[in-house]
């Protein structure tokens, strides 16, 4: 692939991040009047705030990139993706229905936990 025709792909598919991101806050907007009316599970809710803060982070983290911080985006995303594990660890270890729930992946999600103790061990 040519440089030209490499940046004219790139060119192609900023326009099209663009119009995805102008047409989602749109529909986040429609969707702010229906969620005031309060009617819909507190666990849907609280799902769909964590995925909006993600992308909320992730889209300021991008654009501090883009304005020329010096750190890359790879280790912002990094840091990010480590605040969120904490975050949920924390959370997970504090809900009562963990402590007696016979939740699927369990041990999975253990064995990753060992994974990442691990890793965690050989950086220090």
């Amino acid at each position: 692939m040519t440089d030209v025709a490499l940046q004219e792909a790139n060119q192609a598919f900023g326009k099209q991040i663009t119009a995805q991101v102008s047409k989602i806050t749109g529909e986040l907007r429609r969707l702010e009047t229906l969620l005031s009316a309060g009617m819909v599970d507190r666990r849907v809710l609280a799902e769909f705030r964590y995925v909006i803060d993600r992308v909320r982070t992730t889209g300021w983290q991008v654009q501090t990139w883009l304005e020329g911080d010096e750190q890359s985006l790879s280790q912002l995303l990094t840091q990010e993706r480590v605040r969120v594990v904490t975050t949920l660890a924390n959370q997970l270890a504090s809900d009562p229905e963990m402590q007696h729930s016979s939740c699927s992946g369990l041990t999975s999600l253990h064995q990753a936990i060992q994974k990442l103790d691990k890793a965690l061990q050989v950086r220090q």
